[in-house]
């Protein structure tokens, strides 16, 4: 099997940590090491990999959406009310610090 190098900086603290596992299991640093991460691998998935929310089924979505939420729509209702303001045009000039 073809291998790679790779170098890992790694903290103080987890360097003793898989120094301490090598000495344990009678592996050398790089087997410890090379173990962790195929021991580790399906966790670090399982917990990191962004695909733990779930989509709402059709009857979650009905739910979610015809709930009323009373102070959204104050708010957006407000939010409407509000005059528009028109874009201001850029001035150039010495005192603006535009060029």
């Amino acid at each position: 099997m073809k291998s790679e190098t790779y170098p890992l900086a790694m903290p103080a603290d987890l360097l003793g940590e898989m120094r301490n596992a090598a000495k344990r299991t009678n592996l050398s640093m790089a087997d410890a090491m090379r173990q962790s991460m195929r021991l580790g691998l399906p966790k670090l998935l399982e917990e990191l990999s962004g695909n733990q929310l779930k989509a709402f089924t059709d009857e979650e979505c009905r739910l979610a959406y015809r709930t009323p939420n009373p102070e959204f729509d104050a708010l957006e209702h407000h939010c409407a009310s509000l005059p528009k303001r028109q874009p201001e045009e850029q001035k150039f000039g010495k005192n603006t610090g535009v060029r």
